[in-house]
């Protein structure tokens, strides 16, 4: 399993508690937040012109 699949998994499960658990909403929103970055980032990297070796 790759980071990519990985990262999708805690978003789901993220999604599912932000909705579910609203007492730590705000947590489960910073995790889906911090997880939309490091995908974002990875797509980046992906596309990125100097790593194409």
């Amino acid at each position: 399993m790759n980071r990519a699949e990985i990262l999708r998994m805690e978003r789901e499960k993220a999604l599912t508690n932000f909705k579910e658990d609203n007492v730590n909403r705000a947590k489960w929103l910073t995790a889906l937040m911090d997880i939309d970055d490091e995908m974002e980032e990875m797509e980046k990297n992906q596309n990125s012109p100097f790593d194409q070796n």
